[in-house]
């Protein structure tokens, strides 16, 4: 004769479970650290073939000598903007203005580009280069020379008909005979 379920086992789901969804979540974490399945039983106040048993299958991150390290990029940036700073004789202003550059560059890049970014030193280099530093230089040296000129006009230095390195005054040549 068939065993009868009793009244108790019939509105039950099972016995309680030893291992919740979170601390199963915690035992891969730390599995993928690479601890030992001894030293996460520790951790997660389990006997080890109960964590053995729920981790069967999850092996431990490897970290190979060859695998990149990740690099928070403008940071990185950063200190080569200020690393060169002197030698591009740069005011505060063209540093500000380089870093808001840099952040906006690189705010504009799709998260794979940012990931490759953080992993990959030469092309970190050549971003920083080629999409951040050349087209913000040549604005800097724009700004650079407008101020050169509005210095000149402002302290009267220049006549107003007369153009630097001009023989003649521009205005007898504009103006017909």
């Amino acid at each position: 004769m068939p065993k009868r379920p009793s009244k108790q086992c019939a509105s039950a789901p099972g016995r309680p479970r030893k291992v919740t969804q979170v601390v199963l979540d915690r035992m891969v974490e730390l599995r993928k650290q690479g601890f030992s399945h001894h030293a996460i039983a520790q951790k997660v106040e389990r006997s080890v073939r109960t964590v053995g048993r729920y981790l069967r299958g999850v092996s431990p991150q490897l970290r190979l000598p060859t695998t990149p390290k990740r690099v928070d990029v403008l940071a990185h940036c950063g200190k080569i903007i200020l690393y060169g700073r002197d030698r591009l004789k740069l005011t505060t202003q063209e540093v500000d203005y380089l870093f808001k550059k840099l952040r906006k560059t690189f705010e504009q890049r799709d998260p794979l580009t940012r990931d490759w970014l953080a992993t990959d030193s030469r092309a970190r280099v050549d971003f920083l280069f080629n999409e951040v530093l050349r087209p913000a230089m040549s604005e800097i040296k724009l700004r650079r020379w407008i101020e050169q000129l509005r210095a000149q006009v402002g302290d009267g230095e220049m006549a107003d008909d007369e153009v630097p390195g001009e023989p003649e005054p521009s205005r007898r040549r504009l103006l017909p005979p």
